[in-house]
């Protein structure tokens, strides 16, 4: 499965550096910086603890590529869990509420990371890998936060060794 993931990644990348009429991939990525879109059930917990965590670990590794959370039926606000575990570990998340994940997100995403099914559509616009072994951050934050960091580790190596 890795190798299946591994060489989607290398394929939407090679289709994200091909010249094309509107521009070259350095072009674009200043229209639209390279993104992971991290989507789960609600937009509220184990995509937002991820893109939080991912945002702070591009950061520090000066990787240029960000990470939004998304939801595919966003509820009204972020999870207390999600919210009280990352301000306790001191990690600053951008989003106000749940949104929506949309066609545009996908479109501009080097992949997509979904802990809930996606419909089919998005495996077109973005490579979908799935990440169905964190526990809900309601259950055992810590554990979530750390399952969550074992995979963020490992998805930035393999960008870092596409030299993304």
């Amino acid at each position: 499965m890795k190798n299946r993931l591994g060489l989607a990644l290398l394929a939407s990348i090679a289709w994200a550096g091909a010249a094309s009429p509107q521009g070259t991939r350095a072009e674009k990525r200043s229209a639209h910086p390279a993104q992971i879109v991290f989507v789960c059930e609600h937009g509220a917990a184990l995509s937002v603890v991820s893109a939080a965590y991912f945002n702070k670990l591009a950061r520090e590794q000066h990787l240029d590529v960000r990470a939004v959370a998304r939801g595919t039926t966003p509820q009204k606000d972020i999870a207390v869990s999600a919210r009280a575990g990352l301000k306790a570990d001191e990690v600053p998340f951008e989003l106000k509420r749940p949104l929506a994940l949309s066609r545009k997100d996908a479109a501009h995403a080097l992949r997509i990371v979904a802990f809930t099914p996606i419909p089919a559509e998005y495996s077109k616009l973005a490579p979908v890998e799935t990440w169905n072994d964190v526990p809900p951050t309601g259950e055992n934050y810590g554990l979530a936060r750390n399952v969550i960091l074992k995979h963020l580790r490992e998805l930035i190596r393999q960008l870092r060794t596409a030299n993304i």
